[in-house]
């Protein structure tokens, strides 16, 4: 009897023995990752931290506005390239669409008119003019 109660409490160290082995190892493993991630972690909000720096850089007013009178060369709008609201199409609210070779539909576009910029200056005047009696042609017209 003494005999099996021994072998039964060696069976039982050796299998406590093992299990703690086991746990130990599992514990060691998961610190390791633990580790591996809060350096991942690190890593990134470094990179965020210098991106928001190079986003507050790129979107400083002053370096945009210089940017822009380098490269964009904007001026004031010129008279020529207003036009009135009679050179609009009477049925610009109709929207007309047709479908591309995807079945998606597609809006049709009339063509370009001629911009007042690519007419002569006499020429680009008389675009603009509206289509109405004169107050000279109407004071002279009734007497």
């Amino acid at each position: 009897m003494t005999r099996a109660v021994t072998i039964i409490g060696l069976l039982l160290t050796i299998l406590i023995g093992t299990g703690t082995y086991w746990v130990s190892h599992e514990v060691e493993r998961l610190e390791k990752r633990y580790a591996d991630i809060q350096s991942d972690i690190l890593a990134e909000q470094e990179t965020i931290h210098v991106l928001q720096a190079e986003w507050s850089y790129l979107n400083n007013p002053e370096r945009i506005e210089r940017l822009s009178q380098q490269y964009l060369s904007l001026a004031q709008i010129d008279i020529l390239q207003m036009a009135s609201i009679d050179d609009l199409p009477e049925n610009a609210d109709q929207h007309l669409y047709r479908l591309d070779k995807f079945g998606e539909a597609v809006a049709f576009l009339p063509l370009p008119r001629a911009r007042p910029g690519d007419l002569m200056s006499d020429e680009a005047a008389d675009a603009m003019i509206i289509d109405a009696p004169s107050v000279a042609a109407t004071a002279g017209g009734t007497r």
